[in-house]
């Protein structure tokens, strides 16, 4: 290991390219694909070099961190720890690219190879619509042929690189092939305890094979989970600036019941790699786990500053201009902080980024988030005014707008239009379109079927069915308890806040208590359950409390345009 040699310098001055900060409605879109948005850029594809034979130019702002391989040429050496730091961040194209400028200046660097094969293999947040390229025989290729210049270490990296791949062209292996290669580079962690790279290399294997899945809806660790966890903090201790551990720290930990522990591994990627916008996004993780949803609005716009950025100095790349991920993330954190105006302007972006089509629901959600702010927010008026009516065709974008309408309609004192509402969203909620799952994460019949209960229990309760409302808000709050974990969540109006108000509605704050209490387990230092949980603390005249609560209130709500009277806004 060692620091960064001189050259990146030119890193920095590359980046020296001022452009100015747009507002959400000047920026323009081009046409969505329709493909899922995921958390990270889009998947390498070999692209054609620069008019002087460059792969990829400096690129800036991706800190200090190398790893020392052989070869004699400072630059071959920079453009390698460029691509690992890509690699590291989820930049995919910009470290295949990097590590091919790698190989171009030192042809005989068997690392530069052995890092494109690792940049053309899956990745965490796609690894199941995985396709490999045809390019990476003749990258393991070259790189077997330069066994010869390699260190030890270089070719144990080498002898594991090689089962992550067969001959297969379809690939049919994958599973099998990912097993093979982590299983190499564990025993590397038993034989070389002190090495970090190692460590990381094959913590990243291991998330790989289990995606978005290290803990239970109880907060107990899968099987697989403590030891990553281990690991990475160890590679941290030994290291704690590293890009790789303090990325995965968060991946790993971050739908845990104690969230917090990656917070500072979350704002020291957002310090040191300042020009690698997923690293910066990544931030925005913690925050919106931890609170600090005003922080996730702003290093949000950072993130998207990044990707501009690198996308002005890599032409040749292909690189995303925007990431409707980056948007959701930060619609979700700005109508959780209570900030309106931000959260129906960026929510308005997010719709702008999206074209939906029939069979790509997780586009109609983020189409209809405008919306979801609406009603996080209690514009019933707007609800009930807005013009725009999704495409009849778009099932689970009109099935959202059913509930917001239906929601709207209850606290407007229009029971049965509600009720109406109501029943058109029960019959949407029966299109096999809503079964596709969004893998890994949660088919939309499961999210559908927690607005219906909300739903349900808020005609009810307009109806002065009390006992038959609150039966279906506690099941609304068991069908969500069994979502699986993503950011943003797939459904951003937490259940329990609705029965909550309602319970203190009915004169029933002590189990208002128990619920609020439940809910900032599962949304820690969120204000609206903080809101709730003091109203409900106050209503039974437990008052050394407060004080405290009310603090971590103001402050999660610390931007927002009015601190909101309860835990959801209802007549």
């Amino acid at each position: 290991m060692k620091t960064i040699l001189p050259i990146a310098a030119l890193s920095l001055l590359a980046g020296l390219v001022a452009f100015e900060r747009r507002s959400p409605e000047t920026i323009p879109y081009p046409a969505a694909s329709g493909e899922i948005a995921v958390c990270g850029p889009s998947y390498p594809g070999m692209q054609a070099p620069l008019l002087n034979g460059k792969y990829v130019v400096a690129l800036p702002g991706w800190g200090d961190f190398s790893y020392k391989v052989s070869t004699s040429s400072d630059s071959s050496q920079f453009y390698f720890d460029q691509g690992l730091n890509m690699y590291y961040g989820y930049h995919f194209k910009e470290a295949l690219a990097s590590f091919r400028e790698a190989g171009r200046i030192d042809s005989t660097n068997a690392m530069a190879f052995w890092g494109q094969a690792l940049a053309m293999g899956p990745y965490y947040n796609a690894a199941h619509l995985y396709t490999k390229p045809a390019e990476v025989a003749q990258a393991l290729d070259k790189m077997n042929s330069l066994t010869a210049h390699a260190t030890g270490k270089e070719k144990l990296l080498i002898d594991a690189m090689n089962v992550r791949y067969s001959d297969d062209p379809a690939d049919a292996k994958r599973s099998e092939l990912n097993q093979a290669y982590s299983d190499k580079l564990k025993k590397l962690v038993a034989d070389y305890p002190d090495e970090n790279e190692f460590k990381l290399l094959y913590i990243d294997s291991q998330m790989l094979m289990h995606a978005w899945d290290f803990w239970k809806k109880d907060g107990t660790a899968k099987p697989w989970t403590p030891e990553l966890v281990a690991l990475c903090e160890k590679a941290l201790k030994v290291a704690p600036k590293h890009p790789a551990a303090l990325h995965y720290h968060i991946h790993l930990t971050e739908a845990s019941k104690h969230p917090e522990v990656a917070l500072a591994s979350a704002e020291a990627l957002r310090d040191l790699l300042p020009g690698v916008a997923h690293m910066v996004h990544m931030a925005s993780h913690e925050y919106e786990r931890n609170g600090l949803y005003a922080e996730g609005v702003e290093v949000n716009n950072l993130a998207d500053d990044a990707l501009l950025n690198y996308d002005m100095l890599a032409k040749n790349l292909s690189l995303s201009k925007h990431s409707p991920h980056y948007f959701a993330v930060q619609t979700y954190c700005a109508l959780t902080a209570g900030m309106y105006t931000d959260a129906m302007r960026y929510a308005q972006r997010v719709r702008r980024s999206v074209t939906p089509k029939p069979e790509t629901t997780y586009d109609q959600y983020l189409y209809m988030l405008p919306v979801m702010a609406q009603v996080r927010m209690g514009k019933w008026q707007q609800i009930l005014a807005d013009s725009i009516t999704p495409d009849p065709k778009w099932t689970y974008a009109s099935l959202l707008s059913d509930f917001a309408k239906g929601v709207a309609f209850a606290n407007t004192g229009r029971p049965d239009s509600a009720a109406a509402r109501l029943a058109a969203l029960k019959i949407k909620g029966q299109d096999p379109v809503l079964t596709k799952r969004r893998i890994p994460f949660n088919a939309p019949v499961e999210i559908a079927a927690i607005a219906e209960k909300i739903l349900e229990g808020v005609v009810a309760i307009s109806r002065n069915e009390q006992a038959k409302g609150i039966a279906a808000l506690e099941e609304a709050v068991k069908l969500e308890d069994k979502l699986i974990y993503t950011e943003p969540k797939d459904w951003p109006l937490p259940s329990r806040q609705f029965l909550g108000a309602y319970l203190l509605k009915s004169g029933k704050p002590a189990l208002a208590e128990k619920v609020y209490r439940d809910d900032l387990i599962y949304n820690p230092s969120n204000g609206w359950s903080l809101v709730g949980l003091s109203q409900s603390l106050k209503a039974q005249r437990k008052t050394k409390q407060l004080a405290g609560i009310r603090a971590k209130y103001e402050r999660a709500f610390a931007k927002a345009e009015q601190i909101p009277a309860g835990s959801v806004f209802i007549k």
